[in-house]
């Protein structure tokens, strides 16, 4: 009996132990939210951050500001500038090291002297060797975060309590939190409980979108909506074609490029998709950074409120979505959002 007992507490021990230590073990898991490359220093050692690309870039601006060397590749415009304070307006482009065009150099890096790097998105094999590259060339330890839409609570507490910030990651986790639980397939509490089905229109002729689980279209899934172009593939952008989208009709386009959209009910071929010939069209709001994917990182949390009324009214109310998007300005730009100035950030009225 004593020997079956001990037998038990071992087995009981090696499970909590490989648990604990999975992120490790498995570096390619993409359930995990953080992965580390290098020694990390102590929170309160590290006081120069160097982030990898835009999605990084728009986490930072919220968690620490005043810890980044500066912007990977985000050229703030005047419009964006007025909502962040002038140390953030004067921070200057470092370079982006990961994704599509890395323009930042091994050499130009190290001149920077970080104490960390960190680099925010899918944890895929191809980004994990990229941080164990850029660790073992520059001796720079590398932090790599899961940037799924879902875990944005989880992103926000480790990245705070890493950089010596927890007070302030705390209060953006609670908004998070709240958000996602608010928005979780919201589609879902209307009467008929039929998904809306909807297209999401990238790029300056709106034939580039995200498939069913991109991250670029992870705010349609969250709420419940259905992606007409799930039925093309997964997890992927690809482009599409006009006959295409014809045969998928959706019920509602949002688009993300404003002169596309000053110009899409002109259009002869898109007004013989009844969302356009009917109006149901819009823009998505884009200030300081989209609020669909433009990069998708934490800024998303605007578009789960804003798609969840444009979509789900009843289900979403004027109120509520407003003072979710003031809530969110005050607390992740520390910027207070006037009733002009809400008005002037959101889309224009449908076409």
């Amino acid at each position: 009996m004593v020997n079956r007992y001990y037998s038990k507490v071992i087995i009981i021990v090696a499970i909590l132990f490989f648990s604990i230590f999975s992120v490790t073990a498995n570096p390619n898991d993409q359930s995990e939210i953080v992965q580390k490359f290098g020694d990390i220093p102590p929170p309160n050692e590290i006081n120069r951050v160097l982030s990898s690309g835009p999605v990084a870039d728009v986490l930072l601006l919220s968690v620490a500001p005043n810890k980044l060397v500066g912007l990977s590749s985000l050229s703030l415009s005047p419009q964006q500038k007025k909502f962040f304070s002038p140390a953030i307006q004067n921070l200057t482009m470092t370079g982006r090291l990961a994704g599509r065009g890395t323009t930042a150099s091994y050499e130009k890096i190290i001149q920077l002297t970080p104490n960390l790097i960190v680099d925010i998105g899918n944890i895929t094999p191809t980004y994990v060797d990229l941080a164990k590259q850029v660790e073992k060339q520059t001796r720079i330890p590398y932090l790599l975060i899961n940037g799924k839409l879902s875990s944005s609570p989880q992103q926000i507490r480790q990245l705070s309590h890493i950089l010596n910030n927890d007070e302030q990651g705390s209060a953006l986790a609670q908004y998070a939190e709240k958000v996602l639980k608010q928005t979780k397939d919201i589609g879902n509490l209307t009467s008929n409980n039929q998904a809306i089905k909807v297209y999401s229109a990238r790029g300056p002729d709106g034939l580039e979108t995200g498939l069913r689980g991109s991250i670029h279209t992870e705010v349609l899934d969250w709420i419940g909506a259905k992606n007409v172009a799930e039925q093309a593939g997964q997890n992927i952008i690809t482009r599409v074609s006009i006959e295409q989208l014809m045969l998928w009709q959706p019920d509602v386009i949002i688009i993300s490029d404003r002169n596309f959209y000053a110009k899409v009910s002109k259009d002869p071929l898109w007004q013989r998709i009844n969302a356009v010939k009917e109006g149901r069209v819009y823009l998505a709001p884009s200030l300081p950074f989209g609020w669909i994917d433009g990069p998708p990182s934490i800024n998303r949390l605007m578009g789960l409120s804003w798609l969840s009324h444009i979509l789900y009214p009843q289900n979403m109310s004027k109120e509520q979505f407003t003072a979710n998007i003031v809530e969110y300005f005050k607390l992740f730009y520390n910027y207070q959002l006037s009733t002009d100035e809400l008005k002037q950030i959101l889309t224009p009225e449908p076409l």
